[in-house]
């Protein structure tokens, strides 16, 4: 006796499809909506007009995060591949799901997996046996038992050692329509959620990789131009030399028309603080890699005999008194800065590769499920069948749906906008009764800045003290946003002279249900 051949599909009153129905739905409620319109063929027709169809600019089909108020559902059907296909009893499904995999490197797919109580992230299904192999470690485990003892037992050590037998591939549930709806429609139906916004981070590292195509390694061209001359191992132009180096140097780099060499020393200086983080500590690779290089300094006297400081010194310097304003003995600004061997220079490079590597990873920590931009994913569903006579439990597949993107929180999705009433500033007894709702918790430092002169404070005069007392300041948040809708129009303005964008974001209407005053 055998098990006869199982189909799973999209539900065959909607379409002929063994992908999975992916609906694109904007009711709160609808997975009653649903299994009611699953009755009646006028129903399926309301389905077939909700199906998930958007698309991206590469034509990509594009589902959506809940924020956006669009929510989607993927219906399923199970039948029998026999003659006059039947539908499959319910009871003969000892469980249903699906699974949402990530298409990789080479179109391989790949699966969000756990392994004893940890998130591994994504894997390539290939650790697991194929796209075809059962998402759960155990069911693929009694696959291969043979039923003598002594064999069994030395598998069994075997999957011990092999940390991919024990890979667990997420499943996503799947739901067996009531039996009435089921009976109405004539089939055997499933119905889920498809997830598109998850919390769950993997143990794995964020990947620091570039784009497909692009060398972003130590030595590669897109590194070094990334790097201000210096850094690159190349001769640099310093300003001002052999004068004492200035916590106004910052402030002075930033003015309209500043000197391009006070620039490129300073855009030296924050690369190595922000991008590489070498001042965290005198043993930083990199600062070690640029002890070697000796910068002169001017020479005053010509039968005197020129004097250089070590690079690694005088950044470490000149971070603090220029980059941190701290006063502090200030070293004369070098003469030059020398171009590097080829050696110190790849020394250099891996060296700031690899603190950017690691700067990278402190600062994305680890990779979320859905963090990719642009990732492509497909959703494949599935039963698994109960043991029949000699014949063991096996599972059944769909065929993957669509490649889909998921969209960014910020885009727009179709769905009506939220409406936020705003007071009317101009109405004196409305505004009296808005008392305030929020408090801000000042201290001294913000609060002296504050205090000041505002026409000091916008041209960039403000001095602030931590001496003074702690405010407690109430607002109301009404108030707030009239206030901040304000602002944001201005800005709108002015940065519509630079990107256009003021037309395609912004769009008012008349409302005259509120009749203006006489």
């Amino acid at each position: 006796m055998a098990h006869h051949p199982v189909i799973v599909g999209a539900p065959r009153g909607l379409r002929r499809s063994l992908q999975p129905w992916l609906l694109q739905r904007t009711d709160d409620d609808f997975i009653p909506a649903t299994l009611d319109d699953l009755r009646s063929p006028a129903g399926e027709d309301r389905l077939r007009a909700l199906r998930a169809q958007a698309s991206d600019g590469s034509g990509h089909l594009k589902l959506f995060q809940p924020i956006q108020r669009q929510f989607h559902l993927a219906l399923v059907e199970a039948w029998c591949d026999t003659p006059g296909e039947p539908r499959i009893a319910p009871a003969r499904v000892q469980a249903a799901g699906m699974v949402l995999r990530r298409i990789g490197a080479g179109d391989r797919p790949e699966g969000w997996m756990r392994s004893k109580g940890r998130i591994r992230g994504w894997l390539p299904l290939a650790r697991v046996g194929g796209a075809d192999a059962d998402p759960a470690a155990a069911r693929r485990a009694d696959r291969q038992w043979t039923g003598v003892a002594d064999i069994d037992r030395q598998l069994a050590g075997f999957r011990r050692e092999d940390a991919d037998s024990l890979l667990e591939e997420d499943v996503i549930p799947l739901y067996v329509a009531p039996p009435d709806v089921c009976a109405d429609a004539g089939r055997t139906l499933y119905y889920g959620n498809v997830p598109t916004v998850s919390g769950e981070i993997g143990e794995a590292d964020a990947d620091f990789g570039a784009a497909p195509g692009v060398d972003f390694g130590p030595r590669s061209q897109a590194f070094r131009d990334h790097l201000v001359e210096g850094l690159r191992g190349e001769a640099m132009d310093l300003p001002r030399v052999g004068e004492r180096l200035a916590a106004s140097w910052l402030a002075d780099s930033e003015q309209a028309g500043a000197d391009l060499k006070l620039r490129r020393f300073v855009l030296l200086l924050r690369q190595l603080a922000s991008e590489f983080d070498a001042f965290a500590a005198p043993t930083h690779p990199a600062l070690q890699a640029l002890q070697r290089l000796q910068l002169p300094l001017k020479q005053r006297n010509v039968n005197q005999q020129r004097e250089t400081v070590r690079a690694d010194t005088f950044l470490l310097a000149a971070q603090r008194i220029v980059l941190r304003g701290e006063a502090a003995d200030a070293p004369e600004m070098p003469e030059s800065w020398p171009a590097m061997d080829g050696r110190t220079a790849g020394e250099l490079a891996d060296a700031l590769h690899a603190a950017m590597r690691a700067r990278f990873v402190a600062m994305k920590a680890k990779a979320g499920r859905f963090d990719e931009p642009q990732a492509r994913y497909q959703l494949r569903a599935f039963v698994r069948l109960k043991p029949e006579g000699p014949c063991p439990a096996r599972i059944v597949w769909s065929e993957p749906s669509d490649a889909f993107v998921i969209a960014a929180w910020y885009e727009g999705a179709g769905a009506p906008p939220v409406q936020i009433a705003l007071p009317d500033p101009s109405d004196r007894n409305l505004l009296a009764a808005l008392k305030p709702n929020v408090a801000f918790v000042v201290p001294p430092s913000l609060q002296s800045l504050l205090s000041g002169s505002t026409k000091d404070l916008l041209a960039g005069g403000g001095k602030s003290s931590s001496l003074g007392l702690t405010w407690i300041c109430g607002f109301n948040i009404p108030i707030i946003t009239i206030c901040a809708f304000l602002v944001l129009n201005i800005f709108l303005t002015l940065f519509n002279l630079v990107f256009g964008w003021l037309f395609s974001m912004k769009i008012c209407l008349p409302f005259p249900k509120i009749p203006p005053k006489g």
